[in-house]
């Protein structure tokens, strides 16, 4: 359609006469349809008065309201007298711009003789109209739409008529407009109160008697706004009684240093008597006292604090848990070298003592060696288990069973004023472990327990139980986050001695950190990590004054418990035929004095370095050697990669395993490979001798 806003605006209108009854009756009209928008609730109600107005007025039927929507497309949103294909065929037509401020009424008194209609006259035409009058709607924010009134005959209004159809889209226009904020305010009020935030209002006074509270208060805390509006429920009363004095101070601090807003957290009570965290957005009043009230923008944050802190201690569970790891692979390093020291000083010492006669003053001197270095030997056993790599035969076991010899081994060493009570359930599933370990941890539970009673009467608790461990539960236990949910065999020893604070807790599984006058102070770190090997979680418990409890999950297996074979009869080693055997060793002082046993055992001994160099000596002298004794920690090549290619090579060839570390999963695969035998440093001559025997005893069948 041609751009008819250039034609010329119609002249203002003169002054008007008396008015003829006629007249007032259109403008009673008009007051009567403006009192009908005002109380009108939507748009869609707004909508006929107009239009009943304009057929009243203009004296014509025909009629519509168009209005842009959000895309800039100006779109029919009611009609009357027009058809659906006027409509569709001139929708979207607009002389004016959206939000062009103020335009002019344009009116075509006779459609038949305006040219500039151009494609459009036809089909103005043949819906039946003959004159148009284009009446802006507009607001504050400039042109949102247009009246248009169609005429069925050759039409040029009155100066009265005019100026009241005017009116009439000036009160359509404002109302439309006030519609519009109205729905716009209700569904933000409907967002708000649909929401997590709570609104309060409380008048600054005693209590902070509450003076509005928004609807959502019932949803998110069960109050009824009508509970706490006026001085029913002051928000005072409210506030959690520990912590309204910081509140108290910080509004105050707050206030005095002019800040018109803060954040503050706290607790607050539900309809039921329950606490929960809230975030506060609090806005003070002017210090002028120009306002008499506050407000907080409450929002629940239990949820939130309780994630919070889980977060928190699963954080604090993993760096627990990676430094004991780091200690635990420093123990294991250490344990391993030093127990290769041990092999030369326990190997040596033993070979001296076997030159020496008995009445050499200078044999006791040796045996004191020997002595120290089994102790030795013994704290290295201590450090490996802390490193977790301390068990060597796995197989189920009653839990149960073996705690109560424990117990019974212990009673006379545990407190005469002691109590112990104990409840050991019968008939558990089997837990997969080493015995000597699991006798162990149960031993120096049972120990650190009497300790902690010392010279007082108190009770010692001794419980195993079949539980079944939930993600929660593994999470509050050490070693727990990486375990899966099932069933857990527990053993707790409980006692009511003299507990730790939080400091002490905190260091109780530190290698040789203790709270005796004696000792090495490894019992519970041994325990953590014979714990650690066996793949369950260990939870320490203690109150200062009260006693301390120690929970242990070990996971429960469907295998039958073992029955123990009888024990071998012991007797002196000896050595069924001589032969030859490969030393495989990094270590010299391991190869010197492995080599001298066996010579004075009368075998022929070969040493190698590494893997490599014991495969090129088997290469060439494979048909003479009787036995390989190989060492698992090696450069080059380790031992099972060694083991692996030897068994390949020659199946027949028997090989011992040896290593300052004990028997693993990972050697356990190997004696089902074809793995002769394993023996851990530091061994005494008679443990070699005795294992080199039996392995070319049974490769020779």
């Amino acid at each position: 359609m041609p751009d008819v806003s250039r034609r010329a605006p119609l002249a203002a209108a003169p002054a008007l006469a008396p008015l003829p009854p006629e007249a007032l009756a259109k403008l009673s009209l008009v007051g009567e349809m403006t009192l009908a928008m005002s109380q009108a609730t939507t748009a869609a109600e707004i909508y006929p008065q107009a239009l009943a107005a304009i057929a009243r007025v203009a004296e014509t039927p025909r009629a519509s309201v168009l209005l842009f929507d959000p895309d800039g497309v100006l779109r029919f949103k009611a009609w009357q007298g027009i058809s659906d294909g006027y409509r569709a065929a001139v929708e979207g037509h607009t002389p004016w711009a959206p939000g062009q401020p103020a335009p002019d009424p344009i009116h075509i008194p006779d459609v038949a003789r305006d040219t500039s209609l151009g494609r459009y006259q036809p089909i103005i035409l043949g819906e039946g109209i003959r004159a148009l009058g284009f009446f802006p709607l507009v607001t504050g924010g400039g042109t949102i739409g247009k009246f248009m009134v169609y005429w069925d005959r050759p039409h040029t209004p009155a100066p009265l008529e005019f100026q009241l159809v005017r009116n009439i889209a000036a009160h359509t226009s404002f109302a439309l407009d006030r519609q519009r904020l109205v729905d716009e305010l209700q569904a933000e009020r409907r967002l708000f109160i649909g929401g997590p935030t709570v609104l309060f209002q409380w008048a600054r006074t005693e209590g902070w008697p509450v003076d509005y509270v928004s609807p959502n208060v019932t949803a998110q805390f069960g109050w009824r706004p009508e509970d706490l509006v006026g001085r029913r429920m002051p928000f005072a009363d409210l506030i959690h009684p520990e912590d309204l004095p910081r509140v108290v101070d910080e509004i105050r601090s707050h206030h005095a240093a002019g800040q018109g807003t803060f954040e503050q957290e706290y607790r607050i009570r539900d309809a039921e008597g329950q606490w929960h965290w809230v975030s506060d957005f609090t806005v003070l009043p002017p210090k002028d006292g120009s306002v008499a009230h506050s407000i907080g923008y409450l929002v629940d944050i239990t949820e939130r604090k309780a994630a919070a802190a889980a977060l928190q201690g699963a954080e604090s569970r993993l760096r627990e848990a990676q430094r004991l790891e780091s200690l635990g692979v420093l123990a294991g390093g250490i344990a391993h070298d030093f127990n290769n020291l041990l092999m030369g000083m326990l190997g040596n010492a033993a070979l001296a003592l076997n030159d020496l006669p008995v009445a050499s003053p200078t044999a006791e001197t040796v045996k004191d060696i020997e002595t120290a270095a089994r102790r030795a030997a013994d704290l290295t056993r201590q450090l490996l288990a802390y490193s977790g790599k301390g068990q060597f035969v796995v197989q189920p076991l009653d839990l149960s069973a073996l705690v109560e010899e424990s117990g019974q081994l212990l009673r006379t060493v545990i407190s005469k004023r002691a109590t112990m009570q104990a409840r050991l359930a019968a008939g558990l599933p089997a837990v997969e472990g080493d015995a000597t370990q699991l006798r162990q941890v149960a031993m120096n539970l049972l120990t650190n327990a009497s300790d902690a009673l010392g010279d007082q009467p108190g009770v010692i608790g001794l419980e195993t139980a079949l539980v079944h461990a939930d993600r929660v539960t593994l999470t509050g236990m050490l070693l727990g986050d990486a375990l899966p949910e099932g069933d857990y065999v527990a053993l707790s020893v409980h006692d009511t001695g003299s507990g730790m604070d939080e400091e002490t807790l905190g260091r109780i599984f530190d290698p040789f950190f203790t709270t005796k006058f004696h000792g090495r102070g490894l019992g519970l770190a041994a325990v953590l990590g014979i714990v650690r090997g066996h793949r369950g979680a260990i939870q320490v418990e203690s109150w200062p004054g009260q006693g301390t409890r120690v929970r242990i999950l070990l996971p429960a297996t469907t295998r039958p418990v073992a029955v123990e074979a009888p024990p071998r009869p012991s007797g002196p080693a000896r050595v069924a035929d001589a032969g030859t055997v490969l030393v495989v060793d990094d270590e010299e002082i391991v190869r010197n004095v492995t080599r001298r046993t066996l010579e004075r055992a009368g075998y022929t001994v070969l040493l190698a370095e590494h893997g490599l160099q014991a495969l090129a000596l088997l290469e060439e002298r494979h048909a003479e050697v009787s036995l390989v004794l190989l060492d698992l920690t090696m450069p080059e090549l380790g031992g099972e990669e060694t083991f692996r290619r030897i068994h390949a090579a020659w199946p027949g060839l028997p090989v011992i395993l040896s290593s300052g570390f004990t028997a693993d999963q990972g050697t356990a695969r190997l004696t089902s490979a074809g793995l002769a035998d394993f023996i851990q440093k530091p061994y005494q001559p008679a443990a070699l001798l005795e294992a080199a025997r039996a392995a070319i005893q049974r490769a020779a069948g």
